[in-house]
């Protein structure tokens, strides 16, 4: 027997989640909590391994708020380098995956955004999908590292733009 039939049966017990549920639970996350925990899932396989852990801290179950999907994981898989060779529409087939097992928010690693004429389409295919966020780097601060993306969170967050 496959271990992950109880994972995948549980997460059809949960019912289906689509953009207009997982949303809310982000933004009501990031209102509750001080910290959103969240994680890198590169494929539905790790999206049901995310769903199943649980931990124990300080006396309580914890477990992760949502799910994070990196454009580097999208293009080590695939063996290329994270310079945007991984096509949109492989990113695409990725988070397609992780949203069939996972009822948990997903953010989704848009890099540079690319041309904004083609940043438009991606955003509203990911909408379709059900992802809750795009985080892209903010070419302005002069890097290309995650401090950027954590800095255009925290803006977006400050603002109440989330």
């Amino acid at each position: 027997m496959c271990p992950l039939r109880p994972l995948q049966a549980q997460n059809r017990a949960r019912g289906a989640s689509t953009a207009g549920s997982r949303l809310p639970t982000l933004k009501r996350l990031i209102q509750e909590k001080p910290i959103v925990r969240a994680i890198e899932v590169h494929s539905g396989f790790s999206a049901l391994v995310v769903d199943a852990a649980v931990a124990q801290r300080r006396g309580e179950q914890v477990t992760f708020d949502c799910l994070w999907s990196s454009s580097l994981t999208s293009s080590a898989i695939k063996g290329k380098p994270d310079i945007e060779t991984v096509t949109t529409s492989e990113r695409m087939q990725i988070v397609d995956d992780v949203l069939e097992v996972s009822t948990k928010p997903v953010l989704y690693d848009g890099d540079t955004g690319g041309p904004k004429e083609i940043f438009a389409f991606t955003v509203r295919k990911l909408e379709r999908l059900g992802v809750s966020g795009v985080v892209i780097e903010d070419k302005h601060l002069g890097g290309r590292s995650g401090r950027d993306r954590t800095t255009v969170f925290h803006r977006c967050r400050r603002s109440g733009g989330c």
